[in-house]
């Protein structure tokens, strides 16, 4: 009796229990990989905005490097202004001391 079971097992396992399991992996892998394309979809789009966000830190860092530089040169000018300010001030000091030191002259000489 054992050895005529086998065969119908087998039968009933290739024709019954096989294609219900066969079925339920094929669904399950079609709802693993839509969600796989999914989030590739979801990962493609964070790495186009990461790219994006890059080339515009160095746009922006480029941009940055000019402002300093003329900030650098403009700096420069304002020294080069400042300096000459002073030295006309300071001109303008030594001709009031020149007059002053006439002016005392005049006096002990007259």
């Amino acid at each position: 009796m054992g050895d005529d079971l086998l065969p119908i097992l087998t039968r009933f396992h290739r024709e019954v229990v096989l294609p219900d399991v066969q079925r339920i992996v094929d669904a399950a892998e079609g709802r693993i990989n839509a969600r796989f394309n999914d989030m590739a979809g979801h990962l493609d789009a964070i790495y186009h905005q990461l790219e994006r966000l890059e080339s515009e830190y160095q746009m922006m860092v480029a941009g940055l490097k000019r402002l300093e530089e003329r900030f650098d040169r403009l700096e420069q000018r304002l020294d080069r202004a400042a300096l000459k300010s002073e030295l006309v001030a300071l001109k303008a000091r030594v001709d009031a001391l020149q007059g002053q030191v006439r002016l005392l002259e005049e006096r002990l000489g007259a």
